[in-house]
């Protein structure tokens, strides 16, 4: 094979790559990511493993591929409810359509937060829309689009490979969705995105603000961080607190606190030398006040 032949080749696949842009969010992990994460071949957790059994592990493999070729921003006409988080696509990925509660869930609290979508060949975007399932939602429903509020939608932006859209999540309780939805601009292809967060006990803004003024913490510093970073707080009163480490999968990586702790300054180290780069969040609670950060390892 000659250079010129070589070459050829090296720009129609470079082509046909940007043709077909994919992605998903990846923090707070998709579910689609995070079986992915786990390993088409072996996942670990009970909906990653059905999902497997129903409908193999090519979807798994194609985990950046949830879209609609023809949506052009009329996203109900070709995405049914009970199928959002299949895209529409129930043939092939219908698995990640499963009613359950197992399915892993990011550690969340009200507030600034974060949405990142990876994309493997990026595009020119039309808009980002971010979604959160209503109050009243619990995992024991189908998700359907008069489940959802939307959060934010987000002007047109050129192609990027990855995209932060910040958010401010609402009061919730318990496990809640992330529907997230890429619309190109350059094509009325449109990807879909179904993440699963977990609020854990807060009950009201009343309890977040009683609470928050008795509280003082800051973020961990530094961060990003290579292998140590430190957790300051401020607590009024004596309490019970706990800080807890989640990986971007929601599973718990490490307790830095959990007991009865004085009133006045504290802080806390995190060691994460033996832990891959990556986001990590941490939850922190006094009594009914729960609050998530997160922070990310970088060597």
């Amino acid at each position: 094979m000659n250079y010129r032949h070589l070459s050829i080749i090296i720009i129609l696949l470079t082509i046909i790559q940007l043709a077909y842009p994919h992605g998903t969010v990846t923090s707070p992990a998709s579910r689609i990511w995070n079986c992915y994460q786990e390993n088409p071949e072996n996942p670990d957790s009970a909906p990653c493993i059905a999902a497997v059994l129903s409908h193999g592990t090519q979807p798994l493999y194609d985990w950046n591929e949830i879209n609609q070729a023809n949506a052009n921003g009329e996203h109900e006409l070709y995405v049914f409810d009970g199928n959002l988080p299949s895209g529409g696509r129930p043939e092939k990925y219908g698995g990640m359509d499963q009613i359950t509660s197992e399915w892993v869930a990011t550690p969340v609290s009200p507030g600034p937060f974060t949405i990142t979508w990876t994309n493997t060949a990026p595009h020119a975007s039309e808009y980002y829309e971010v979604y959160i399932t209503k109050e009243s939602w619990s995992p024991d429903q189908i998700l359907t689009w008069d489940s959802l509020v939307l959060l934010v939608r987000t002007p047109p932006s050129p192609a990027a490979s990855t995209v932060d859209i910040q958010v401010t999540l609402p009061v919730r309780t318990g496990r809640h969705i992330i529907y997230s939805i890429w619309q190109r601009s350059d094509s009325p292809e449109a990807f879909y995105s179904t993440s699963d967060i977990d609020f854990g006990g807060v009950l009201s803004i009343d309890d977040i603000d009683g609470a928050s003024s008795k509280i003082n913490w800051s973020h961990n510093y530094p961060n990003p961080f290579n292998s140590t970073t430190k957790i300051a707080y401020r607590i009024e009163d004596d309490a019970f607190v706990t800080i807890t480490v989640y990986d971007i999968f929601g599973k718990k990586v490490s307790t830095l606190v959990n007991s009865n702790q004085f009133s006045g300054e504290h802080e806390v180290t995190f060691y994460a030398e033996n832990l891959s780069n990556g986001v990590y969040f941490y939850i922190f609670q006094v009594g009914s006040y729960i609050e998530s950060r997160r922070m990310i390892l970088q060597r």
